[in-house]
Protein backbone atom coordinates (compact mmCIF):
# COMPACT_ATOMS: atom_id res chain seq x y z
CA UNK A 1 0.00 0.00 0.00
CA UNK A 2 3.13 2.28 0.87
CA UNK A 3 4.87 1.66 -2.15
CA UNK A 4 1.23 2.29 -4.72
CA UNK A 5 0.83 5.66 -2.72
CA UNK A 6 4.34 6.31 -2.97
CA UNK A 7 4.17 6.14 -6.80
CA UNK A 8 0.31 7.48 -7.26
CA UNK A 9 1.49 10.79 -5.89
CA UNK A 10 4.34 11.46 -8.55
CA UNK A 11 2.10 9.58 -11.17
CA UNK A 12 4.33 6.37 -11.83
CA UNK A 13 2.36 3.76 -10.36
CA UNK A 14 3.16 2.05 -13.83
CA UNK A 15 6.51 0.93 -11.85
CA UNK A 16 4.24 -0.89 -8.71
CA UNK A 17 5.07 -3.90 -9.97
CA UNK A 18 8.78 -3.29 -11.15
CA UNK A 19 9.50 -2.22 -7.24
CA UNK A 20 7.44 -5.20 -5.81
CA UNK A 21 9.34 -7.15 -7.86
CA UNK A 22 13.01 -6.09 -6.39
CA UNK A 23 11.99 -6.25 -3.16
CA UNK A 24 10.76 -3.11 -2.45
CA UNK A 25 7.34 -3.28 -0.42
CA UNK A 26 7.35 -0.43 1.73
CA UNK A 27 8.39 3.43 2.61
CA UNK A 28 11.44 2.55 4.69
CA UNK A 29 12.58 0.45 1.53
CA UNK A 30 12.04 3.32 -0.51
CA UNK A 31 13.62 6.23 1.11
CA UNK A 32 16.87 4.31 1.07
CA UNK A 33 16.76 4.17 -2.74
CA UNK A 34 20.06 5.87 -4.35
CA UNK A 35 19.74 6.78 -8.12
CA UNK A 36 21.89 3.60 -8.99
CA UNK A 37 19.19 1.77 -7.36
CA UNK A 38 16.66 2.98 -9.44
CA UNK A 39 18.47 2.83 -12.67
CA UNK A 40 18.76 -0.51 -12.52
CA UNK A 41 15.59 -1.38 -11.95
CA UNK A 42 15.30 0.05 -15.51
CA UNK A 43 13.67 2.84 -14.63
CA UNK A 44 13.94 5.94 -17.68
CA UNK A 45 15.69 9.28 -16.52
CA UNK A 46 12.97 11.98 -16.40
CA UNK A 47 10.95 9.44 -13.92
CA UNK A 48 13.95 8.40 -11.96
CA UNK A 49 14.23 12.07 -11.08
CA UNK A 50 10.92 11.98 -10.37
CA UNK A 51 11.22 9.39 -7.94
CA UNK A 52 14.33 10.54 -6.55
CA UNK A 53 13.31 14.03 -5.75
CA UNK A 54 10.16 12.50 -3.83
CA UNK A 55 12.04 10.59 -1.89
CA UNK A 56 14.19 13.95 -0.94
CA UNK A 57 10.90 15.49 0.13
CA UNK A 58 9.51 12.51 2.25
CA UNK A 59 13.25 12.56 3.87
CA UNK A 60 13.38 16.30 4.53
CA UNK A 61 9.11 15.95 5.96
CA UNK A 62 10.41 13.42 8.07
CA UNK A 63 13.79 15.58 9.55
CA UNK A 64 15.86 12.53 8.00
CA UNK A 65 18.71 13.58 6.77
CA UNK A 66 18.86 13.80 3.17
CA UNK A 67 22.07 11.84 1.21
Amino acid sequence: VEVRHFLEEIKLEKYFDKMIENGIEDLETILELKDDHVEQMGVPLGHKLKIIKKIKDIRSDKGMTVP
